[in-house]
């Protein structure tokens, strides 16, 4: 009898995991001794569909300083966000190496891990979304900009390196998060989208205030709306025959990021907010969900 309860245990337990969205990986070459095999994890969402017309979307999550993948594909907020919209989640494991620089090394071993997942499922290895803190925050900016033909949108949260402003980016969405007592990279945040405001270029911006090197919640569940975005109004990316969205670039709203305000674009308000704390919305539904995270932080 005992044997067949923690049979029935471990049957419960195999089935469930299953249910959540099958996790695997596939090796790749990499570089030098610690990265001569990486392992490129991913999470199949719940929702998969093995005859859908529609390719899946993969978001590439990248964790702090020599992450390990697998680990990133246990957090049930990010799980739940890929089962709801069905798209992959893939998490490499890279150690050292100027792994960051997605132009290098790393960049072709993700690639090809992703050639390797589209041998196995519906996957579209182009469009792709890019999440990442810390020195995860890194690789979610610079990856982006070492292949900008196959990134839709990416946010990088607490980064301290980016990438040099390119008017080959200017297409791609992008949010940048961080905490206001994260002081140093605070500052290169803000440095850095200055620099892309000179080419015309915008891109989103949120600081939380009073946090320092840590991920808070609200910033995980804003740049779940901003993907959420990306990912309905680009629905051609997968589905060929739905209609090209022609991103709109009216500013509707203004937001002040010092008081978590927000203010339509015409407004006195609007005009009175410092550029250097101003960030500009041409969505509706993006505005509103910067606006709901400063009072969820």
């Amino acid at each position: 009898m005992k044997k067949f309860s923690l049979f029935l245990i471990l049957f419960t337990s195999f089935v469930s995991l299953f249910a959540e969205g099958q996790i695997g990986y596939v090796e790749v070459q990499g570089k030098g001794k610690e990265n001569r095999t990486c392992k490129i994890w991913y999470r199949v969402p719940s929702s998969y569909k093995e005859n859908s017309k529609s390719k899946f979307r993969v978001l590439v999550f990248f964790g702090g300083r020599n992450f390990s993948g697998d680990k990133q594909l246990n957090k049930p907020s990010w799980n739940n966000f890929a089962d709801e919209l069905g798209i992959f989640i893939v998490s490499p494991s890279f150690v050292n190496e100027d792994y960051w620089q997605g132009k290098g090394w790393s960049g072709r071993a993700l690639i090809e891990g992703l050639q390797k997942i589209k041998k196995l499922y519906n996957i579209s290895d182009e469009n792709l979304f890019f999440y990442g803190y810390s020195a995860g925050g890194q690789c979610s900016n610079l990856f982006p900009a070492a292949m900008p033909e196959r990134t839709r949108a990416y946010v990088s949260h607490a980064s301290g390196v980016f990438h040099k402003p390119n008017p080959k980016m200017r297409g791609i969405p992008a949010l940048l998060t961080c905490g206001d007592a994260d002081h140093a990279r605070y500052v290169i945040n803000k440095n850095f989208i200055e620099e892309y405001r000179k080419l015309g270029v915008n891109v989103l911006w949120k600081s939380f205030y009073n946090h320092t090197h840590d991920i808070p919640s609200a910033s995980q569940k804003l740049a779940q709306e901003f993907f959420r975005y990306c990912h309905r109004k680009y629905e051609c990316d997968l589905y060929p025959p739905a209609p090209q969205f022609a991103e709109p670039s009216k500013i509707l709203y203004v937001g002040d990021d010092i008081d978590g305000a927000l203010y339509e674009a015409n407004s006195p308000a609007a005009k009175n907010i410092d550029p250097y704390d101003a960030v500009y919305f041409t969505s509706k539904e993006i505005a509103f969900a910067w606006a709901n995270s400063a009072k969820t932080e």
